[in-house]
């Protein structure tokens, strides 16, 4: 396996461990480390512009959501990835797409997307959360259509990952950070991977 993404699985490993022994300044710091980790092999494996500024968006999502606690930074952190996964779906748009997985992508993700408006519906929430599904959808069915299965599974990891916070946030269920963390993990991995090798 590459070194870089040695490095990567082992600051996640490290991360998790700590956030699980309730470490949060520490786990903080290693928190901000994994996507400029994913950036050094994107750039080892040919530069690509829309992928470096999607992680670094995504840096500054998870620097912000070290203390989603505050509102504030939580949306910001929230406009940093909905930002990230527009980047995403660009970089695939710009690349060749096979409509029968394109049709097989929307159809997957259109289950979560309703399960939310559905949701929302049921609570005060505002458009915002609805206009994020609907970037992740859009961005999960084009992951689809690039026919990369690496990046389709990070695509639907993500939707696991987010919406497992959404759930939180929405106070339906609450989550434990490592499982969500573990989740959005194994998402921006397989996304990058798949990604890159398109």
């Amino acid at each position: 396996m590459d070194t870089i993404l040695l490095l990567y699985i082992a600051l996640a490993l490290l991360h998790l461990s700590l956030r699980a022994e309730g470490l949060k300044r520490p786990g903080s710091l290693t928190k901000v480390l994994l996507m400029p980790t994913l950036m050094a092999y994107v750039l080892a494996n040919g530069s690509q512009p829309l992928l470096l500024v999607s992680l670094s968006l995504a840096t500054l999502g998870d620097y912000f959501l070290t203390d989603g606690t505050r509102k504030a930074y939580f949306t910001l952190g929230m406009v940093s990835f909905a930002l990230a996964h527009l980047l995403y779906s660009i970089h695939l748009l710009l690349r060749p797409l096979h409509q029968p997985l394109l049709v097989i992508g929307t159809l997957i993700a259109l289950i979560p997307l309703i399960y939310l408006v559905l949701l929302l519906k049921a609570s005060a929430a505002k458009l915002r959360y609805v206009l994020y599904g609907i970037n992740l959808f859009v961005m999960t069915a084009l992951c689809f259509g690039s026919g990369s299965h690496l990046a389709s599974l990070g695509a639907l990891a993500f939707i696991i990952s987010d919406g497992m916070i959404a759930m939180d946030t929405l106070h339906r269920r609450r989550f434990s950070v490592v499982t969500e963390m573990a989740a959005y993990i194994l998402a921006q991995l397989l996304l990058v991977q798949g990604l890159v090798n398109l």
